[in-house]
């Protein structure tokens, strides 16, 4: 492929996908269409009162499935998995996984960029999933074959540079060249266009892209209508306390009324009505009843739609058990457990480069990714129910149920280093008392 196929296929994605992603960030940073709706009249705004729930879906939904981080175990300590520990688990690793679920969220998708530095240490990025596009091939598994990232700047008032920087399975290769504020491109030649080109170092494309589900949405995106909709009914209800505020005071058969007259009503609070005058507000007759019901049906149906509990419902407060907590979160795990079928699809591609790039034999099949759900749990019970299964499944299994344990393994060592000191403590005092009773005899 040349620039010319590359342009091309930022064009296309520039015209249809990134609008779609766009949107999608624009609502988790609470940028609503309710904003650009058009007033009633010219002479007063509309109330225009944006929601939270795109940032509170995606927050909650990624938080439940990845707050904790993902730990890693082997079948077998080998000097393989050793080496590959050094990048499983770090703090660096947690934050860009993270932050990769959390993209995943928003826009359906996610990429993570593998580099080597300056300093030659291997490194990963999350990077903007607006400024990503992938190149995948024909066959059955839609193999990604070439990656591009780009970056836009505006020179002039009609003058745009863009930068494309493509990975391929050996090289990274950045172009530049400028376009119109239309994005037309004049010159498109190689030669002149192509800044750099360099190995990037890894058996593979080094760009991964996370799904979020298996076609690719966002956990809010199938709920938007019913957001904007949530929008239009409490900035209607809030138009509707405006204007009984600003009610019309209507005079009857006071035509002699005159703006004195009006004046000294404000002041004195006190109007005269003589005959069959009359004076009385002018209001609209709103049914706060109807309006609060519409508005908890859709709320009621972003939470179910969504796959996200309502936490201000009374149904999550009181003495709850693991049991029945882990039911009405039923949803939200199984959101959670489509989740981490994908993300453990593109965790295994990220390891087969690292492998590559370190030179093991390890398969990323080897190795397992324990998944935590971040969630309340009730300890006094799950220690009741570590009693009650003593003796019928291995202690590792048994300690692993604790959710303060990460490590089943490492733990079983350490209360066996506890043992063996406890051990030689007794031993130590039941020596020294049988010496003193030598010594009395």
């Amino acid at each position: 492929m040349n620039l010319r196929d590359y342009h091309s296929r930022f064009e296309d994605y520039r015209q249809n996908e990134l609008a779609r992603l766009q949107m999608l960030f624009d609502y988790y940073n609470s940028n609503h269409a309710i904003l650009r709706k058009r007033n009633r009249t010219v002479n007063k705004a509309d109330a225009k009162v944006v929601s939270g729930y795109a940032s509170y879906i995606s927050t909650i939904a990624t938080a439940y499935f990845l707050g904790k981080p993902i730990s890693y175990k082997a079948d077998a300590d080998t000097q393989d998995y050793d080496r590959l520990s050094e990048y499983l688990a770090t703090e660096e690793e947690q934050k860009n996984n993270f932050e990769l679920a959390l993209n995943a969220s928003i826009f359906g998708k996610a990429y993570e960029l593998l580099y080597i530095n300056n300093a030659q240490e291997l490194k990963s990025k999350c990077l903007d999933t607006r400024d990503v596009f992938v190149i995948k091939d024909n066959t059955i598994d839609r193999n990604i074959v070439g990656a591009v990232r780009f970056g836009i700047n505006h020179i002039e008032t009609n003058k745009i540079e863009v930068t494309l920087e493509v990975y391929d399975e050996k090289m990274v290769s950045t172009y530049q060249y400028t376009v119109t504020s239309n994005y037309e491109a004049k010159d498109l030649t190689n030669a002149k266009n192509l800044v750099s080109e360099k190995l990037h170092g890894f058996n593979g494309v080094p760009i991964i892209e996370f799904s979020n589900n298996k076609n690719q949405k966002g956990d809010f995106e199938n709920v938007i209508t019913y957001i904007d909709a949530y929008d239009t009914a409490v900035s209607t209800s809030v138009d509707d306390l405006t204007d009984f505020s600003d009610a019309y005071l209507v005079l009857k058969n006071l035509g002699g009324t005159n703006p004195d007259d009006i004046q000294r009503l404000k002041d004195d609070k006190v109007f005269m009505v003589q005959g069959d005058g009359d004076a009385k507000w002018l209001i609209k007759d709103v049914n706060d009843t109807y309006s609060q019901n519409v508005k908890d049906r859709i709320n009621d149906d972003i939470h179910k739609f969504s796959f996200t509990p309502d936490m201000g419902d009374e149904k999550f407060s009181g003495n709850t058990s693991g049991v029945a907590l882990e039911f009405k979160l039923l949803p939200l795990e199984q959101l959670g457990s489509q989740k981490e079928m994908y993300f453990k699809d593109a965790i295994n591609k990220r390891l087969q480069l690292i492998i590559d790039y370190l030179g093991l034999k390890i398969k990323p099949t080897d190795i397992q990714k324990v998944f935590t759900r971040n969630l309340p749990r009730n300890l006094k019970e799950i220690s009741e129910i570590m009693k009650n299964l003593k003796g019928l499944i291995s202690d590792e299994t048994l300690i692993s149920l604790f959710p303060q344990v990460e490590d089943a393994k490492s733990e079983l060592e350490k209360m066996k280093t506890e043992a063996e000191e406890n051990n030689i403590y007794n031993d130590y005092e039941f020596g020294k008392a049988a010496d003193v009773n030598e010594q009395e005899k």
